[in-house]
């Protein structure tokens, strides 16, 4: 009997860890190895079929050997943005002469990344006193999967310039003058060394000079109290 339920529990145990493993198997993430890495509005776009063939196209939400959605492309070779989601797709291809076999498939792991939204909350400050402005970024992507990498800039006109060494989500500036200063926020994906999909924001603040110093010469400054007589 114990050798008969050991058996049992080993069974159940094994059948429990398969499909957790085959679960995860399935499951892509922008970290996962050979994903192909899409930002959200982009199109995948594909060589020219072959001369003479069309390209064939299936699409499926896990790995399959007999992928049975079929995707429309735009121009014989384009997947179009409002079409493109994360998953596999498998592409083959078949002549265009009458009674021709199709080809094998190829599998294409997709993932689309969400778009980040960045903000600041600005901060004005006198110029002596350097406030920090603080970069707000709403992630819809796991970050143990696909970490943040951050930027700031200064914005005149059209031109962007780097600020070295504010690679951090806040930024506090250094040696600041007097005016408004337009201050930019880039934030992206950060996935096996590389950076993507980044968004930007801008916002200008007031720096104020610091005020004069008060000059006071005697007969220009009075006190309330009036003088009497005992």
């Amino acid at each position: 009997m114990n050798k008969f339920l050991t058996k049992t529990i080993l069974t159940i145990a094994a059948i429990v860890l398969c499909s957790f493993l085959t679960l995860s198997a399935q499951t892509l993430a922008p970290n996962t190895a050979g994903v192909n890495l899409f930002c959200s509005g982009a199109d995948l776009t594909l060589p020219a079929a072959p001369t003479g063939a069309d390209w064939i196209v299936k699409y499926s939400a896990t790995p399959t050997t007999t992928p049975s959605t079929g995707v429309i492309l735009t121009g014989g070779n384009k997947i179009p943005n409002g079409d493109l989601k994360t998953g596999y797709y498998y592409l083959s291809s078949k002549s265009q002469t009458a009674g021709s076999c199709e080809s094998e498939m190829q599998e294409i792991p997709v993932y689309v990344l969400k778009p980040l939204v960045p903000t600041i909350t600005p901060a004005p400050f006198c110029v002596e006193s350097p406030l920090a402005q603080i970069g707000n970024v709403t992630n819809p992507e796991d970050p143990t999967k696909a970490a943040l990498v951050y930027q700031w800039y200064t914005v005149s006109g059209s031109t962007e310039t780097i600020i070295n060494g504010a690679n951090t989500k806040d930024y506090t500036p250094t040696a600041p003058t007097v005016g408004s200063v337009t201050y930019r926020f880039r934030v992206g994906y950060e996935i096996n060394g590389s950076k993507y999909c980044a968004q930007t924001v801008d916002e200008t603040i007031t720096v104020t000079a610091k005020p004069t110093k008060p000059t006071l010469t005697i007969g220009t400054a009075h006190g309330t109290a009036g003088a009497v007589t005992f």
